[in-house]
């Protein structure tokens, strides 16, 4: 994060209540140390998705389906329907059973294969695209994914910051040098991209926005 705890918090405390099924998979997610977004990036996504009037949206990493429950929220407003992605069939099966008990299941499409090979079989374009699934894949996610955005469309990626490691000069653990390469090389490309107007966000673990304009 990119501020204190205390303001994290604190900011948290002032989103609309969570109902109990968001609560149970925010709890799951912490104490299975699975990746999933803040309640505040979620609350973005939907409030996203409702004020551009998307109607097709796709989702690259589904992990438990929490920010899917979002999107799935957004489009009961527009009338719309979520592509999700995620070649792990565990997760994704817990997704389903959580969207189901949410009663959101029909607003779901779910596809358990590996995005990278998924993404090229796809020729209809969408209003809104969000990613937030293997980090050293981005660069090739957005290759794949920009003709894939309607004009007009938003491309929404998440964790774009990697722990503030992008910056340069930051350190960190050996390990992470290729993740933190390919994040640097794919908001490189992503900010001059033509075509497309972008904003980076500072909040959660870095927001990326990028609208396809006409």
């Amino acid at each position: 994060m990119f501020y204190p705890f205390e303001l994290e918090k604190y900011l948290e405390d002032l989103l609309p209540n969570r109902d109990t099924l968001l609560l149970e998979m925010e709890q799951a997610a912490l104490e299975e140390t699975i990746p999933v977004v803040t309640p505040g990036v979620g609350n973005f996504l939907q409030l996203l998705v409702e004020t551009t009037g998307a109607r097709s949206v796709l989702e690259i990493g589904t992990a438990i389906g929490y920010s899917t429950m979002y999107l799935a929220k957004g489009v009961t407003k527009t009338g719309g329907k979520v592509v999700t992605i995620d070649m792990n069939r565990g997760r994704m099966e817990r997704a389903i059973e959580y969207l189901r008990r949410a009663g959101l299941d029909a607003q779901v499409e779910y596809k358990i294969e590996n995005a990278l090979h998924y993404l090229p079989r796809v020729s209809e374009p969408f209003d809104f695209i969000f990613i937030d699934a293997a980090k050293g894949e981005y660069p090739q996610y957005l290759d794949l994914l920009v003709p894939l955005v309607r004009t007009g469309g938003i491309l929404v990626v998440d964790n774009v910051l990697f722990r503030g490691w992008v910056v340069p000069g930051s350190t960190f653990d050996e390990k992470y040098n290729k993740m933190v390469g390919a994040v640097r090389d794919f908001l490189n490309k992503l900010v001059h991209l033509p075509g497309f107007r972008v904003s980076i966000l500072p909040f959660g673990d870095g927001l990326a926005i990028a609208r396809k304009e006409g």
